[in-house]
């Protein structure tokens, strides 16, 4: 919602606006209904929603141990535990385990985490 104005007072300024006449309305009425109306016309709305995953798809790119089983776990848990995201996240582990350059340690370790996850889901 808006800045300064909340979900009960636009509810408020649309009943009173299909409800009532303009004559009967008085002058700190409208200077709310002003300021509400210029609240809502200089909202941002919000363009792209990203998953808290994303964030963490950058850490299995470390060439730090810690950093990328730390990464490659939690991503696991997520998988197991939201199941909207878990084919994207098995997808990004999938397609992380295929590039040409990564350490076999954390291929196995991929590997790994993507079998934890469907053997957890029946998968």
């Amino acid at each position: 919602m808006a800045k300064g104005i909340s979900v009960t007072m636009f509810k408020k300024i649309k009943e009173f606006l299909h409800k009532r006449k303009p004559d009967n309305m008085t002058p700190a009425e409208a200077q709310k209904i002003q300021k509400a109306s210029y609240a809502l016309s200089h909202t941002e709305i919000k363009k792209r929603f990203s998953p808290t995953y994303e964030g963490i798809l950058l850490g299995l790119n470390s060439s730090e141990k810690q950093v990328f089983e730390a990464s490659a776990w939690y991503l696991g848990r997520i998988a197991v535990n939201k199941p909207k995201y878990q084919a994207e996240i098995i997808e990004a582990m999938e397609q992380k385990s295929r590039q040409k350059g990564i350490n076999p340690e954390f291929r196995e370790y991929l590997k790994k985490q993507i079998q934890n996850i469907l053997s957890k889901n029946n998968l």
